[in-house]
């Protein structure tokens, strides 16, 4: 088996995010988008049970590669990498498509995400690659049991569901259900000789469009304190009443 999991490299969350005519101004140094360690567990927990090799996947500016390293520490195996000035800002379709055809190249039967990343929250990427590689999608995966067959616990608008895993599918992993382990000494020594290849945008089939136009970035006042009420029993009716000042209801 050979798992391919996306890891994002992100602006560290402490530290404001700044804008340049639409796009993230993105530093040298940045860190593994933690939405993603939770697809890089359930990738590692199928690692340990199926001798499985797991190569991470990522786009974007490479700066340090500190998060790339960050991902490499927790137990993934190798990385496949990408950075081009002309992927810069790229929009949802055009990201699935470079990442779908990296995970081609890692010739990966399994392709983990997290359910969207921190700086983007599109949360349309796994379904893309989906199509794009003609695998059936498992979303919103909150758990994972591997014994005689693989399931995969995924959270649904009425509770939450067990499906059998598919030899080959693409999974995306929410943010509850495993506990993203925490590399020790010995392996972030080891991540420094893990091999992280870069490949080059001349080699991989692109043909989405890149058609995503910046217009404008508004800010959001947040200095308005609102309205405190004390609830005797009787505050659904102040809900319907501003649900129906809004238009909502």
């Amino acid at each position: 088996m050979k798992i391919a999991v996306c890891a994002k490299q992100i602006p560290d969350p402490a530290i404001a995010v700044k804008y340049e005519n639409g796009t993230i101004i993105r530093p040298d140094e940045q860190v593994l988008d933690d939405t993603d360690r939770y697809g890089i567990e359930v990738a590692l927990q199928l690692k340990e049970k199926f001798d499985a090799e797991v190569t991470v996947i990522s786009m974007g500016k490479l700066g340090t590669q500190k998060g790339i390293q960050q991902a490499l520490q927790m137990g993934a195996d190798k990385a496949l990498v990408i950075e081009d000035e002309s992927l810069k800002n790229s929009n949802s379709l055009m990201t699935s498509n470079v990442l779908s055809e990296i995970a081609k190249l890692a010739q990966a039967d399994i392709v983990i995400f997290g359910t969207e990343s921190s700086d983007g929250y599109s949360g349309v990427v796994p379904q893309q690659v989906s199509r794009y590689l003609d695998l059936p999608c498992i979303s919103y995966v909150k758990g994972i049991e591997i014994n005689d067959e693989t399931l995969l616990t995924r959270q649904t608008i009425t509770g939450s569901e067990k499906v059998v895993m598919p030899s080959k599918c693409v999974i995306s992993v929410t943010a509850s259900g495993v506990e993203p382990r925490y590399p020790n000494f010995k392996d972030i020594m080891a991540a420094k000789s893990k091999v992280v290849e870069q490949v080059d945008i001349s080699s991989i089939n692109l043909t989405a469009e890149q058609n995503q136009e910046f217009i404008e970035i508004k800010s959001i006042s947040n200095d308005k304190s609102g309205e405190k009420h004390i609830d005797e029993g009787e505050a659904f009716n102040l809900i319907i009443e501003k649900l129906k000042e809004i238009k909502a209801i």
